[in-house]
């Protein structure tokens, strides 16, 4: 009895969704892993960048002494390197070897001078399969480097290498592990009861058609037929006729259980699209109703291959699947849609009960909110490590400020009845203090922002302001100024102070990208009734294709002397005035930078 239909049924059932709560897991842990090496590869390239800094500046002050000595004696350096070794808390050491793979620098001084050991790039862990990195990352004893070369006098001198030890990655994974393999050992149970109810539910019907319908069989006999008819054709009948009565209310029955499970499915985030043998539709909950881009009940046993239309992106994928019987993970699928194009990751495992296959399952995953969750966490950490500097940076700029503003103060009053043209300068002087100060500021509220000083502004009167400001200095360069400013452009509620530090920025990216000159072209328009747009574009070298996505980010520059923090500083400030900023470029012909802010808008 147990391997009836009921049995069947229940094991069915039991196998197909712990196969889904098993994937599912395997899923969230593979993208765990990666997200923990990701993080601590950032973080160990972060590190390296500071030490590079440190020790190019300390080569630089001394070129003609020994280089490994005036590593070992930069205080500064040594100070750096033991701070990063306890700020970080997968970073096991930090050094700095020459060429010979000799340590000249090591957070342990005791090994200084010895051959730095070879070790594996933690570059490398990403490379690996999910199984293989997670195999790697609970090795016990095995430390990974994160290299970055470093030179003297543009020539190879050693390198840095940070030392992470996967003992120390797997207290941040083994959190996310213990809660995922928690939930499943949740749902397994629960999966397997829900088994058992289903199963239930769709034979307790089949069970009682049979005995009623068995005993309107006898009754109709002892009554001589129900239809006068007391031969074969009367006792075939009169079953029959039962059937059909008992096979609407069952029909019935078995629609609210599917619509019932239909609604469970349906809350998944994750779409899941189930094949037959013989590839056809079996069932999508909602979320796949986008990818697929019918209803369920319009293509519900159509094969595949009349499913999707022709040139979809999944079309080669299960071609490839079911002709090779080859399941695959995580592959990325670009979906046209009216809103622009979307991203998801895609993946197929075939089915099978004792080595005989009973279709496909693909689950798609949206990528959009895997990556929104990546960039908040990569943008709170460069903000965090951001903060970290201004504290120092504005402990640094304010002290000679305010010293400038009262040995000034102090000139004012020893000069008696000075000239006008001295007292036009003084007056200059303390107003460019005065704007340094507010720069420091505004530097600062970029970081911790508590509260925008709005007000009604004209941004065609701000944008002419910052270009006379930038033109002094860059006229002798051969760098012109060309508005086409909107006349009948609306005020708009910002921070004055900020969106000139922001618009500054962007001129003199937009400057400094023509060194034989040119021109620099600065237009205002409405988008709609609720926004303006501002577009600057330039005639410069233009940026890479390859770089375009990474000028926003923290530290990224390709300037000889670059900080980059200037876009970054932009970003954030439009972000502030819940607006928007995109760019476009061309090498060789020039970049446009294009801000959009709303026109009024309020904060709480």
């Amino acid at each position: 009895m147990w391997f009836g239909i009921k049995g069947k049924e229940v094991l069915a059932i039991t196998l197909l969704t712990v196969l889904v709560v098993v994937t599912t897991t395997f899923i969230h842990l593979s993208w765990v892993t990666t997200l923990v090496v990701q993080e601590a590869i950032r973080q160990a390239q972060l590190i390296a960048k500071q030490l590079y800094a440190q020790s190019s500046r300390s080569l630089s002050r001394a070129r003609d002494a020994n280089p490994s000595e005036i590593l070992r004696s930069d205080r500064e350096l040594r100070s750096l390197l033991d701070a990063s070794v306890g700020y970080s808390p997968n970073l096991l050491y930090a050094l700095i070897a020459d060429q010979k793979g000799t340590m000249i620098f090591h957070s342990e001084r005791e090994k200084e001078g010895t051959p730095a050991p070879e070790r594996p790039s933690l570059e490398h862990l990403l490379s690996l399969d999910p199984i293989g990195r997670f195999h790697a990352l609970y090795e016990e004893g095995k430390i990974y480097e994160s290299r970055l070369p470093l030179s003297l006098d543009n020539r190879p001198f050693g390198s840095i290498r940070l030392g992470v030890a996967t003992s120390l990655l797997r207290k941040e994974l083994n959190v996310s592990v213990q809660k995922s393999l928690a939930l499943a050992g949740l749902a397994l149970p629960a999966t397997w009861l829900v088994a058992m109810g289903v199963g239930a539910l769709i034979l307790k019907p089949m069970r009682r058609f049979t005995r009623e319908t068995e005993g309107g069989r006898r009754s109709d006999l002892s009554s001589g037929g129900s239809l006068g008819q007391g031969d074969e054709i009367g006792e075939l009948t009169s079953p029959l006729q039962l059937l059909g009565q008992q096979l609407q209310p069952d029909r019935l029955k078995l629609f609210s259980e599917k619509a019932e499970l239909q609604q469970v499915v349906d809350h998944l985030e994750d779409g899941i699209v189930l094949f037959t043998q013989d590839r056809r539709v079996l069932f999508f909950n909602k979320a796949a109703e986008v990818v697929v881009g019918r209803p369920l009940e319009e293509v519900v046993g159509w094969p595949w291959d009349d499913v999707l239309r022709p040139f979809h992106p999944l079309r080669p994928l299960l071609q490839h699947a079911f002709e090779h019987r080859a399941s695959f993970r995580n592959a990325a699928v670009t979906m046209p849609r009216d809103d622009g194009n979307k991203e998801f990751l895609v993946s197929l495992f075939f089915v099978t009960d004792r080595h005989r296959a009973m279709g496909a399952m693909v689950v798609v995953k949206d990528l959009e909110s895997i990556k929104t969750l990546r960039s908040l966490i990569t943008y709170s950490a460069k903000l965090t490590a951001l903060g970290r500097l201004t504290s120092g940076l504005a402990h640094e700029v304010k002290n000679p400020l305010n010293a400038m503003m009262i040995h000034l103060e102090l000139l004012r009053e020893k000069l008696d009845m000075p000239a006008d043209e001295v007292q036009q300068s003084l007056e200059v002087i303390g107003s460019e203090i005065r704007r340094l100060d507010r720069v420091v500021h505004g530097f600062l509220r970029f970081i911790r922002p508590e509260e925008l000083s709005l007000r009604l502004l004209d941004l065609s009167t701000l944008l002419r302001d910052v270009a006379a400001l930038m033109e002094t200095e860059w006229q002798k360069e051969g760098v012109r100024f060309a508005f086409q400013l909107d006349p009948t452009l609306p005020l708009i509620a910002a921070d004055e102070e900020l969106l000139r530090q922001a618009f500054l920025n962007i001129l003199l990216n937009a400057c400094q990208a023509m060194p034989t000159g040119g021109i620099v072209r600065i237009s205002t328009a409405m988008e709609r009734w609720d926004s303006v747009t501002v577009s600057i574009a330039d005639t410069g070298v233009g940026i890479p294709p390859d770089d375009l996505g990474k000028i926003y980010q923290l530290y990224y520059t390709t300037k000889p002397h670059g900080s980059g923090i200037g876009l970054s500083l932009v970003y954030r400030v439009v972000q502030m005035h819940n607006g928007s900023i995109d760019a476009s470029s061309e090498l060789g012909r020039g970049t446009t930078m294009v801000v959009r802010l709303p026109v009024s808008q309020s904060r709480s």
